[in-house]
């Protein structure tokens, strides 16, 4: 990879750190909610629903489709559907363990994702990804605390673990039915496609927000705030500029920007929050971490 940019990498890598920055912020507005003001589920209901409000509000501005194709319809389903449960499992994490915890868990999908292409697509898995694989297990057997004796492994904290992993399954689940919407014969809108998914989620979310034991609106002005910034800046503006960027930029140098997104979760839930990670869990956050950067390496 060479080590002179282009203009038009630098502007791209630009834009991918932006984005990263963007999302960044995603567990940091959650953990504002706090407990008990907004449910988990509701708050996936509510950033899905601003976000593609502001989609829908770029394809206009920018004159693109609003509509997208019938055959990809179903895939802006599934791909609700996934995302639905991501950001379900992934709020619970973010309350139950942390911030920047929950943030690292939930980057494993780089692992599911090319398990999973294995299996539907017959893609190659190499002994790379296999020895990242291996060391990324280690490490977040370090980082969830259970080889330490300076963790309280409490129920709801070990429920946290638990979600933060399936985060990682379920945004699998809606990356690859995003990729799969994207190889139509006739592709649709990336930004309409995106919008129409994120309805999708809007409307799971809130079809499954009355059900659980917790309020679904807002309780004042500031929380309703929190969440519209939360639909703007992570779910609108930080992965449309990402994905936006991205197909400009080569794969290792998007990989390591896109590592600015756990780390610097980690670094709010510390800074704004005062997490702690004990030194086996910060090891373990690293190791981690390096795997999640090589394992999504392609050739």
């Amino acid at each position: 990879m060479s080590d002179h940019l282009s203009v038009q990498e630098r502007r791209a890598a630009a834009l991918v750190m932006f984005g990263a920055i963007c999302i960044s912020f995603a567990p940091v507005f959650v953990k504002m909610l706090g407990h008990g003001a907004v449910g988990p589920t509701a708050i996936g209901f509510w950033r899905t629903l601003f976000g593609s409000a502001v989609l829908f509000v770029w394809c206009l501005a920018t004159r693109r489709p609003l509509t997208i194709p019938g055959t990809a319809v179903r895939f802006a389903v599934l791909a609700g559907f996934f995302f639905f449960l991501d950001l379900a499992f992934w709020h619970r994490s973010i309350l139950y363990t942390g911030a920047g915890m929950a943030t690292i868990l939930g980057n494993t999908q780089v692992f599911a994702t090319s398990v999973f292409a294995w299996l539907i697509y017959k893609e190659r898995l190499t002994v790379r990804f296999m020895i990242s694989a291996v060391a990324a297990i280690f490490g977040v057997v370090l980082l969830s605390g259970v080889l330490s004796a300076e963790v309280q492994l409490t129920p709801i904290y070990l429920a946290g673990i638990g979600f933060g992993l399936g985060t990682g399954l379920m945004y699998a689940g809606f990356l690859l039915s995003l990729r799969r919407g994207g190889q139509l014969e006739t592709p649709p809108d990336p930004v309409a496609f995106m919008a129409w998914a994120s309805v999708a989620t809007a409307l799971f979310s809130g079809l499954e927000s009355p059900f659980e034991n917790h309020p679904m609106m807002p309780p004042d002005i500031q929380s309703f705030a929190i969440l519209f910034a939360l639909g703007v800046v992570a779910q609108a503006v930080g992965w449309r500029t990402i994905s936006a960027a991205l197909p400009r930029l080569a794969t290792a140098r998007s990989s390591l920007i896109l590592l600015l997104q756990p780390t610097l979760a980690t670094v709010w839930g510390l800074w704004f929050f005062h997490e702690t990670l004990v030194p086996t869990q910060f090891l373990g956050a690293v190791i981690t971490l390096a795997a999640i950067y090589f394992g999504s390496l392609r050739k």
